[in-house]
């Protein structure tokens, strides 16, 4: 079994379904067998820089070196800094690497040639239509395939001995509102134009659309021109002379190269889909096989539909995630959404900290598990479903991961999806063969309205901890950390009560500190203080975390021990001078510090907590008169 790893980043809150279409599509035909792991980021979806740097984060998540290929598309990302960190890790893996739509040193290509495609289009504009006074408007200008399509434009202008002037040549993005922006623009130079060529279909239909609102008829006064011919340049009025071509065609060359170089056949290092001119309305010729509009609004009508539908899961999707009250009630939830957007299988991994810090005495400092580059090498799967058979929570470190996933034999993919809080790490999502979602746009909007559901529950989860912090202030003692006395309402008496309710032994203790009024007359009252503490710390080393520990008085302690029969009792009672005796030779003072001890076990409960303290109290006097005639 092949492992390909497929990086992307989406466009805006879309995500490119066609590279994932393209492979599936290679390895269906040639019978391949090899699984796609899809890692995609929708890095360039907010303004929020911070929300784009957690987005981001899942790119670091894969070790390529356990992988057999990669291919890796980055034109998206518009902050070069995380394309290169990417380019230099899929590097240092060593591992076969094509790069989609731009040449990257050191990696192979799959792409078309932009260059020859844009060149036969101008070349239209010059020779078959007499244009000589030509507008190019680009995209992002450190984008290769923009680079070439300009060269192209600038080449054919040469060749025929027209001027190529600076001011005839805008670069924005590839988005609509750069033709509306870069049309503006030239008309503000008032200059003569024959025709704009456009980078894209994008900006050659809001340059369309924006000359058509001041008045301008197209092709009657300019021609324009686009390039891709994806979903608005046959559509639009008039229809766009544009070059066409499938993304899917290039990630099926991708796979293709791939496959080449480990049947070490790769005679090439680039490997060019098909493209071809479609000369249309917006030049002055006539549409051949042109699409029909009327199909685009049947597919724009059950488009909406579907986006209703969607809305309408959301709805759902939102209030029964309101009602949680832990992240894996959350996941679980979440698949049940995803199960009716016809995905298979979904596994959930969240930060250990960040788990275990729902519970009330979890992680204290947040600090820890405050990470924003990269994952913990361990992270815990909250929730796993596969074959309808949910996993159980478990903790797994990253080389691990795929262990967890079943491999298929017929063009498989997991989709790696982050879980962040701004630029903070959460997790990240897997899905297995969620297509339907993908290729109807369903993922952002799921895993958005998921995330602020999580932080909505991740804010209540601290207020508790912080409230919690607060009440143990109230009834936690200073000098020694246990609890004081306020603790015998608030804690011990409902333990007592739960054990007497389920039927379970309890013992209550009793520990009084031996000569304290010596060593506070002596040596000074904070000689004192660290006799209790002493006590106080062996006390914590003895008793369970279950046990109730109070500080009862000034150096009186009452402990209550759940489930502590006879046997348990008289192990603590004959454990605890010794664990006292080596504190308090850490303390290196010059008085013994010792106590006295007494409890009762309690499995009758036919009188109240108070009473058992009460014994306690009088058994621990006894012991203290014993001792004290001993040592007389």
């Amino acid at each position: 079994m092949k492992k390909i790893a497929i990086v992307a980043d989406g466009w805006r809150r879309y995500i490119n379904y066609a590279w994932i279409s393209g492979c599936r599509q290679y390895i269906k035909e040639k019978k391949l067998d090899a699984q796609l792991y899809v890692f995609y980021a929708f890095g360039n979806f907010s303004k929020d820089e911070k929300y784009n740097q957690g987005e981001y984060n899942i790119i670091t998540l894969p070790d390529f070196r356990q992988f057999d290929g990669i291919i890796v598309e980055l034109t998206n990302v518009l902050k070069r800094k995380y394309a290169r960190k990417i380019i230099d890790t899929i590097r240092t893996s060593k591992v076969p690497a094509v790069s989609l739509l731009e040449r990257i040193p050191g990696l192979y290509f799959a792409g078309i040639d932009n260059y020859s495609a844009m060149k036969e289009i101008v070349e239209h504009l010059v020779t078959v239509h007499g244009c000589r006074k030509i507008n190019f408007v680009g995209g992002p200008q450190y984008v290769s395939e923009n680079h070439d399509r300009l060269q192209a434009y600038i080449d054919v202008l040469q060749q025929h001995g027209i001027l190529v002037e600076d001011a005839r040549i805008l670069h924005r993005d590839y988005e609509v509102e750069s033709g509306v922006w870069a049309f503006e623009q030239f008309q503000e130079l008032e200059q003569k134009t024959e025709a704009y060529v456009c980078a894209n279909e994008n900006i050659a239909v809001g340059l369309c659309h924006r000359a058509q609102e001041l008045g301008y008829k197209i092709p009657e006064d300019f021609f324009v021109t686009g390039f891709d011919d994806f979903s608005k340049a046959s559509y639009y009025k008039p229809k766009i002379t544009t070059v066409a071509y499938t993304q899917e065609s290039i990630a099926y060359a991708a796979v293709e190269l791939l496959n080449q170089i480990w049947n070490g056949q790769a005679q090439i290092k680039e490997n060019f889909a098909p493209t071809h001119p479609v000369f249309q309305e917006s030049c002055g010729c006539k549409a051949k096989n042109s699409r029909k509009r009327s199909q685009y609004v049947a597919d724009s009508i059950f488009r909406e539909v579907r986006e209703i539908d969607l809305h309408n899961e959301l709805m759902d999707l939102k209030r029964n995630l309101l009602e949680c009250t832990s992240y894996e009630q959350m996941a679980e939830r979440l698949f049940r959404c995803f199960q009716g957007l016809q995905c298979k299988e979904m596994y959930m991994f969240m930060n250990t900290d960040l788990v275990e810090a729902q519970k009330i005495e979890g992680v204290q400092n947040q600090a820890e598990a405050y990470v924003t580059d990269g994952y913990p090498e361990k992270m815990t799967l909250i929730f796993g479903s596969k074959n309808g058979i949910v996993s159980e929570k478990t903790n797994l470190i990253k080389k691990e991961l795929f262990s967890i996933m079943e491999e298929k034999t017929k063009s498989g993919m997991y989709l790696f999806s982050p879980i962040h809080f701004r630029e903070r790490e959460i997790g990240y999502l897997v899905l297995s063969d969620c297509d339907y979602m993908l290729e109807n746009q369903f993922l952002f909007e799921t895993l958005n309205t998921f995330t602020e559901s999580l932080e909505y529950l991740y804010g209540k989860i601290v207020l508790r901890r912080a409230n919690n912090k607060l009440e143990k202030l109230y009834i936690l003692d200073s000098l020694t950390g246990l609890y004081n006395r306020m603790a015998y309402t608030e804690l011990a008496e409902p333990l007592f009560e739960n054990c007497k309710k389920e039927k379970r032994p309890v013992t209550i203790m009793f520990i009084d500190a031996d000569h304290l009024k010596y060593i506070n007359d002596t040596f000074g009252h904070d000689m004192g203080n660290i006799a209790i503490k002493s006590i106080a710390d062996a006390i914590r080393k003895c008793s369970p975390v279950q046990a109730v520990n109070m500080r009862y008085g000034g150096d009186e302690f009452v402990l209550v021990l759940p489930d502590f029969d006879e046997k348990r009792a008289r192990q603590l009672y004959d454990k605890f001078p010794e664990t006292l005796t080596h504190i308090a030779e850490k303390c290196n003072v010059e008085f013994p510090i010792e106590a006295s001890l007494g409890y009762v076990v309690v499995d009758d409960y036919d009188r109240s907590i108070n009473d058992y303290i009460n014994d306690a109290d009088e058994k621990m006097y006894a012991n203290k008169k014993a001792r004290k005639a001993e040592r007389v």
